[in-house]
């Protein structure tokens, strides 16, 4: 077995570091760089360019490896003084103009406040670029030793499999940390314990390495001392936001997706150092309240001429991004009374769901008809049975996190596109409403919802209520404390709202709020019908509430008197096609316009050119030299730039296939972290099936095996997701994976027999990976044409990839 062999277990365990180490990189970073999440694939590529440069420097005399734990250590102390200033930071980070952005990030409309400024800006390219850097020199030492194990390794294949297995546990290894919530100590000390073993015993030993004719001098047992210290000091680091020593001022949990802080103080949930949610119970008077209780106050008023309610009871509700239970309180106070309720609240984020399980006032889990799902909302969706629900929410769904490091998608993408919108027209009765409410930011945004809508309702115009009350949505606008409401059904279903706010006689009618009142106090029987919310042209002469009533029932007293706030409807500027609708192949809402937006676009100029410099600084222009007398070693050099090549454009067409990949099976089985995971473990399997493939057959020529590639790339344009939805179960899933895994099978084989073919397998792996920093640039491109561009994409990069041939000479390996 090759797993017994010494040198094949030290390629697995170097690959399981390098890995596992990536996703501890792309977990951690973001949650403490303020805004670091925005920059598309940034530590995944920095990774990927680390690994890149050590694979090519594994014939130098340095061991790379020994400055790992300096520049980790310096990594996490910076990161941590910017987590620890994160609330000055905010208001003094360019962002760019958010007020005229041509992309939405959500939190960071608090850089244009004039609040707590600092003498000096910081650009946001400063944090990416000083983090690309680090986790580039991070890498290097992994990535070397990773190199150095391959070319230890006669057989290529076996090393590839080595190599394959490695990464895979390396998988497997951060799901289980993910999936029991074990904190990023334990992470780090994985990894710092792997680290040291190379530090103590792979390189430290005073042996010579025959496969690089490289002397590995004995290292000074000081130096070992002081980088195990830095080591430890590094995972020691990891304790304070660990969640480990939480107090009362704030208790941190790592979810699967985010950092979570809770602060208990003002019940304010924080993920990635960006607020996300507010703990809302009822007898708190916000603004953030109208939307919550709107649907059923609406539904509460609404009337026939002859005074029959206009909308039905909601005895079924759908709630997705039920969070912390703000929007589930509200439907259960509202529709106490109805003995059949069913609720089902749908959150993607379990940890964010149990801090609304332990510390929402109005235990709205709690009830036997909530009924709680932890999954993908559209995924929840497209299972969910025709005509279900007379009530249908998407309740302020705004992830402020990317869905994986390898593709701009965030996790509520697929929500808000036209085939989810068509899905929600689906699941609704006849007679149900669809609500779909947050602060959207900016007008365009609201133009793009309100057309996606009125095409999955068959033309009828949803009503757009925005608080506080505007009449008019431009698309220029920018709204960032603007909560937007969109009611969205039938037209039979709409026409009474539409009615209710017909203009009077003398003008026009308005639905009067009760504004800084607890919400509750609207089916409390003591308070006076007339001091409720109720239509009409002019406000209620009675104040909403009494004073007594306000005092005994506000646990939260508001320094402002209630008063009326007047909501009528808004019109929404029509975007005359000048918008690119949502769509599950463009799934991006909060992208003005089908081009790359500028943030981006600078950040991949940005990448690459530190990827170059960072290149030469590490000796890059040595690396294409040969050190070996053997003449049979330099002419392989000679030889084999054609499949470096090769191999560099496998690697950028390869990373646009895991991109296609993790994006379609998030579409059809939901974009939970459990589902990405697979999805990276599926992408290793069946790279090792074609890896042993290659051992088996030993393949001469490689053109039928591009012919399948080209043709399975070709069905992947030809035969969309959509097709499969609806299929039997089972059947699904295998179509799905035979449509997404043979292009990678393929792609499989031409890879591993160009691996078996090299004799410098660290410079072809270095090659490989450095061609994937393409690929995830490339996949920026995805924005302008959509992920189904992605394969066109890919194809040309195999095309490519053809022209590298191999020369045959007199150290061809059959």
């Amino acid at each position: 077995m090759i797993m017994f062999k010494r040198h094949t277990w030290e390629l697995f365990i170097i690959s399981f570091l390098v890995l596992f180490l990536e996703l501890v990189c792309i977990r951690w970073f973001p949650a403490h760089v303020l805004f670091l999440t925005f920059f598309v694939n940034l530590v995944l590529i920095a990774c990927f360019v680390g690994m890149s440069i050590g694979c090519l420097l594994a014939k130098s005399s340095i061991n790379h490896i020994y400055s790992t734990p300096y520049w980790l250590t310096l990594s996490l102390i910076l990161a941590l003084v910017i987590d620890r200033y994160s609330g000055l930071l905010i208001f003094n980070i360019l962002m760019g103009d958010q007020s005229q952005t041509d992309v939405v990030y959500f939190g960071a409309e608090a850089a244009a406040s004039p609040r707590n400024r600092l003498p000096f800006a910081i650009p946001i390219e400063a944090f990416a670029a000083v983090y690309f850097a680090l986790i580039v020199a991070i890498f290097v030492g992994p990535g070397q030793e990773m190199g150095r194990a391959f070319n230890r390794i006669p057989e290529r294949t076996t090393a590839y499999s080595a190599n394959l297995l490695g990464s895979l546990a390396g998988i497997i290894a951060f799901a289980v940390c993910s999936y029991f919530r074990i904190p990023p100590p334990a992470w780090f000390g994985i990894a710092s314990i792997i680290i040291l073993r190379w530090i103590w015993i792979q390189c430290c030993s005073s042996e010579k390495n025959l496969s690089n004719n490289i002397q590995i001098t004995k290292n000074y047992l000081p130096r070992r001392i002081i980088r195990t210290l830095f080591l430890v000091f590094s995972v020691l680091l990891t304790i304070p936001t660990s969640g480990i020593l939480n107090n009362q001022e704030r208790l941190t949990t790592w979810s699967e997706y985010y950092r979570v802080d809770y602060i208990p103080a003002n019940q304010m949930i924080v993920t990635n150092l960006i607020a996300h949610q507010l703990i809302e119970p009822q007898s708190r008077p916000p603004e953030a309240a109208i939307p919550y209780a709107l649907p059923y106050l609406l539904q509460r008023e609404l009337r026939h001429q002859n005074g029959t309610p206009a909308w039905p009871d909601f005895h079924r509700i759908l709630i997705i991004g039920a969070g912390c239970g703000n929007d589930v309180a509200r439907a259960l106070l509202f529709t106490s009374n109805h003995t059949d309720l069913h609720i089902d609240a749908v959150e993607i984020d379990p940890v964010i769901q149990q801090l609304g399980v332990r510390y929402h006032t109005d235990k709205p889990y709690s009830d036997p008809r909530v009924h709680v799902t932890i999954n993908d909302g559209r995924n929840f969706l497209r299972q969910a049975p025709d005509a279900t629900y007379d009530l249908v929410i998407f309740a302020l769904v705004d992830s402020l996190v990317l869905q994986s490091g390898y593709t701009s998608l965030r996790l509520e993408s697929y929500l808000f596109t036209l085939e989810s919108f068509r899905d929600v027209r689906r699941v609704l009765k006849p007679q149900g409403i669809a609500v779909i409410y947050n602060v959207f930011r900016q007008g365009w945004i609201a133009a793009r919802l309100r057309e996606q809508l009125r095409l999955a309702f068959d033309g009828s115009e949803p009503v757009v209520i925005a608080t506080p009350p505007r009449s008019e949505i431009r698309l220029s606008h920018f709204l960032p404390h603007t909560g937007i409401s969109f009611f969205a059904g039938r037209e039979e279903v709409l026409a009474p709202l539409r009615e209710a706010f017909a203009p009077g006689p003398n003008q026009a009618v308005r639905f009067w709020y009760p504004w800084n009142v607890g919400i509750q106090a609207e089916v409390d029987p003591n308070v006076p019908r007339t001091r409720k919310a109720q239509f009409g042209a002019t406000p209620p002469s009675m104040p909403p509430i009494g004073e007594e009533i306000a005092d005994s029932q506000l646990d939260d007293k508001s320094n402002k008197s209630p008063t009326w706030i007047g909501l009528y409807p808004a019109i929404v500027e029509d975007s005359n096609g000048s918008l690119k609708l949502a769509t599950d192949d463009w799934p991006f809402l909060y992208t003005r316009f089908p081009a790359i937006p500028n943030l981006t676009l600078r950040s991949m100029i940005l990448i690459a050119g530190l990827s170059v410099v960072l290149w030469w600084l590490y000796g890059g222009w040595q690396m294409w030299r040969s050190e070996s007398p053997d003449s049979r070693i330099q002419d392989a050099m000679r030889v084999e730039w054609g499949l470096l090549a090769r191999s560099f454009f496998l690697g950028a067409g390869f990373m646009l296939l895991e991109t296609k990949a993790v994006v379609q099976m998030a579409l059809l089985f939901g974009g939970t972290w459990m589902v990405n995971t697979a999805v990276f473990a599926a992408i290793l399997l069946m790279s090792l099936l074609s890896n042993l493939y290659v051992i088996w057959a030993q393949p001469k020529r490689l053109e039928i095996y591009y012919g399948g590639l080209m043709l399975s790339l070709l069905a992947g344009l030809w035969i969309t997701p959509a097709v499969f939805l609806g299929w039997p179960g089972g059947v699904q899933v295998l179509a799905a994976c035979l449509l997404a895994f043979l292009p990678i099978a393929f792609a499989g084989v031409i890879f591993a027999t160009t691996l078996r073919r090299t004799e410098q397998p660290d410079r072809l792996i270095g090659a490989n990976i450095a061609g994937a920093i393409l690929g995830g640039l490339s996949e920026n491109t995805s924005v302008i044409w959509g992920f189904s561009g992605l394969l066109i994409v890919a194809c040309g990069f195999y095309m490519i990839s053809m022209l590298g041939k191999y020369t045959r000479s007199k150290i061809e390996q059959p």
